[in-house]
């Protein structure tokens, strides 16, 4: 493929290095700054706003009305002046203003600038899709503008009335035959368990990117990186008890695998709860293992091990210092100790209260499963949150409210009532006011904008819209029955204002897993509509995107890890990956967005295609593929009136219109410019060369090259 020269290089990374230095205004209008000329030039300059279109006005008497002055034209970014410092981690002192220009300056006068946002419906259908889904499809869209976005909304907050067909795709459907059931033995040599931590990470991406439950996919990752859980250690503590390596790294991707499931299943239900959630990854084998719990005992004089007490407020319910303390930690550390990882016989996989295996693990034929071991239970009245009340601020019906809440101690070292400390500690934490904040400060962050924030005053007068929404939402958890109901708290910041119009529009940053995934969709359509494997225009094997395996060792060189260190199922630190922008944007970082959306707009046959990112270096080992032409093939002749792949004007159009449904005309400026002049010019960046002058290889290396420029411009790093 055509290479895109340095100096497009270097403007789009400037260009994508303000996301973390100038974000689009939502609140307010834009105004102009002062008029500037510059060598017979008139300059106009003004914060961009979301979604719009923008008019400048003029005119030489305030008495008159002003007339639109159809002379100015956007002007281009002067890298020589914008660019003062270019390092390995940031491009600063980038342009925050959108300028406009005018050849041959008018007579004295004054100027206007009139914003006109997008239609309300293409606005939100644009929202939906980038929210709601990891991107639209060309098709999505077409069918989300037909049916309109709130039907949309609808359907995906009712995921069990969706027919999935993901299931039924070879690639998703034979990497799911590799995972075993609970119940499956996988302590034996059986071939048909043997799915690797790969292959779960590449069931996630297809998933991703096929799936009709879109919503959906999108909690169990916010799921899987709120109930943050590492791979790695699972593996490292069954290495340590004497399981082989082959078998070590099945069970740990058994783990993670059997944990995304249950949230899938328990998300199924319309009445599903944050406790129903929460109670998953409490009994997580992966969650045990994760946060030192299997290792804690409290009998006698040893002293249970804090870290999951701990994470457990300050990460899953609570938030960071908000209504405990370390007395709360350390009483609460207490109720856990005895929940335990052990071998269990096949039918005893979903009893935690039954005999362990005895013999050598890798040859007793059981299951690992979370199991209670009474023997290393605490025999203490444990008195959680002592005296505490809910603050103030929190309003009614939860100001003055007395939380604290006493567990019963068991009878005996013996009695498998000691269980119940852990159910209950989860029972109480679910549903408290700083959990119902907490989470739906996290989920109004995912959904709307980052500038969400724990601590808001919800009795004050002068509430900020977040500040309205977050307690919108903890009322609708509180007055659910039962409550906490997350499909009910969804709709509720759906059916916002802030969430449905420029507050939310393009105001996040996509993480590398949104931006390889939603650079997939689109681009891919089946090509002659019939949906089968082989006929879509993008796609990929999942692998390309996260990562194979060398024997039972992990690659490192995958895209997702070049972009920021995203490696799934497998996070260090129990906060999570970062879901706003700062974590994900750095010049490195940003080098290698631009580097994954040239080769995935590569030929098959190019031979810098793999990238180094699969097990072999050659050519065609990279399964994340585009063929832009033939997406434009297809649609453009359905277009009204129908286009041509030939004409710059057509292309440029189609792909912006895809590429970037959430942004207005005004904004897209520039880019319709440099993509039709791309597409205009010969590889010199100067002779001009027509699309309708080329053979059919060059006409598809240049549209591939326009594509890639596209994809890695600021607004598609946006959401």
């Amino acid at each position: 493929m055509r290479s895109i020269r340095v100096a497009r290089a270097l403007l789009l990374l400037a260009s994508i290095s303000a996301l973390t230095h100038n974000p689009l205004s939502a609140q307010s209008p834009p105004v102009l700054a002062p008029v500037s000329t510059n060598r017979g030039q008139v300059n106009l300059s003004f914060p961009p706003y979301p979604s719009a279109a923008y008019t400048i006005l003029s005119g030489t008497n305030l008495n008159a009305p002003l007339t639109p002055n159809t002379n100015f034209f956007p002007a281009p970014y002067n890298l020589a002046t914008n660019i003062q410092v270019f390092g390995t981690n940031s491009v600063t002192n980038i342009t925050a203003n959108y300028a406009w220009r005018l050849t041959n300056p008018p007579p004295a006068g004054f100027y206007k600038l009139m914003v006109t946002p997008m239609d309300t419906n293409a606005l939100l259908t644009a929202i939906v899709l980038n929210r709601l889904a990891y991107g639209p499809t060309p098709d999505e869209l077409e069918r989300v503008t037909a049916m309109g976005p709130q039907a949309y909304i609808n359907e995906q907050l009712a995921p069990w009335n969706i027919t999935e067909t993901a299931d039924s795709i070879p690639a998703i459907s034979n990497i799911a035959l590799k995972f075993p059931e609970a119940i499956t033995p996988i302590l034996t040599n059986n071939p048909g368990t043997n799915a690797s931590i790969a292959d779960l990470r590449a069931w996630h991406v297809l998933r991703a990117v096929n799936a009709k439950r879109q919503l959906l996919e999108i909690l169990l990752q916010f799921l899987e990186n709120h109930f943050v859980t590492q791979y790695s250690k699972s593996q490292m503590y069954f290495d340590n008890v004497g399981l082989d390596s082959t078998t070590e790294t099945r069970v740990a991707a058994q783990f993670e695998y059997l944990e995304n499931e249950k949230w899938r299943n328990a998300l199924l239900n319309p009445a599903c709860t944050f406790y129903d959630l929460l109670k998953i990854s409490a009994e997580s084998p992966a969650m045990i293992i994760y946060l030192d719990t299997i290792l804690s005992k409290g009998n006698g004089s040893n002293v249970a091990n804090e870290n999951y007490a701990r994470e457990l407020m300050e990460l899953f319910t609570m938030g960071v210092n908000n209504g405990y303390d370390q007395t709360d930690i350390t009483t609460m550390s207490r109720c856990w100790a005895g929940w335990s990882v052990q071998a269990m016989a096949v039918s005893n996989a979903f009893n935690p209260l039954a005999t362990p295996l005895s013999g050598s693990p890798n040859t007793n034929g059981g299951v690992w499963a979370f199991n209670f071991r009474t023997a290393n239970q605490n025999l203490t009245i444990k008195t959680n949150f002592p005296n505490k009340t809910v603050p103030p601020r929190f309003g009614a019906p939860w100001a003055g409210r007395n939380y604290q809440y006493i567990v019963q101690k068991p009878a005996s070292q013996t009695d498998t009532n000691g269980i119940q400390q852990g159910y209950q500690v989860i029972t109480n934490l679910a549903n408290l006011p700083f959990t119902e904040e907490f989470i739906s400060v996290k989920l109004c962050r995912l959904f709307v904008h980052d500038n969400f924030a724990i601590g808001y005053d919800f009795t004050a007068t002068n509430q900020t819209p977040e500040s309205q929404l977050v307690l919108s939402c903890m009322q609708t958890w509180e007055n659910s029955n039962p409550k906490g109901q997350i499909w009910l708290v969804l709709s509720n910041i759906f059916n916002s204002d802030l969430f449905r119009g420029n507050a939310a529009a393009m105001q996040k940053v996509k993480t590398p897993l949104e931006f390889t995934v939603s650079a997939i969709r689109a681009l891919r359509t089946s090509t002659n509509g019939t949906g089968n494997p082989g006929t879509f225009s993008a796609d990929t094997d999942g692998y390309s995107i996260s990562g194979t395996m060398s024997g039972t060792s992990q690659r490192t060189s995958t895209p997702l890890n070049r972009m920021g260190g995203l490696l799934l199922f497998d996070r260090q630190s129990p906060d999570g990956y970062p879901e706003d922008a700062p974590g994900w944007i750095s010049g490195g970082t940003l080098t290698e967005r631009v580097r994954w959306v040239q080769t995935l707009c590569m030929t098959n046959n190019d031979t810098s295609k793999p990238d180094g990112i699969n097990d072999t270096s050659s050519v065609g080992s990279n399964k994340s593929v585009s063929d832009p032409v033939s997406l434009l093939k297809y649609k453009l002749p359905l277009q009204n009136p129908p286009g041509s792949v030939t004409n710059e004007a057509n292309v440029a159009d189609y792909l912006l219109s895809i590429l970037f449904p959430a942004e207005g005309s005004g904004n897209l400026a520039l880019y319709r410019t440099a993509t039709i002049n791309y597409l205009h010019t010969a590889d010199d960046g100067v002779t001009v060369s027509p699309l309708s002058g080329l053979s059919s290889s060059a006409l598809d290396l240049r549209i591939r090259g326009a594509t890639a420029m596209l994809l890695g411009f600021q607004r598609f790093n946006e959401q």
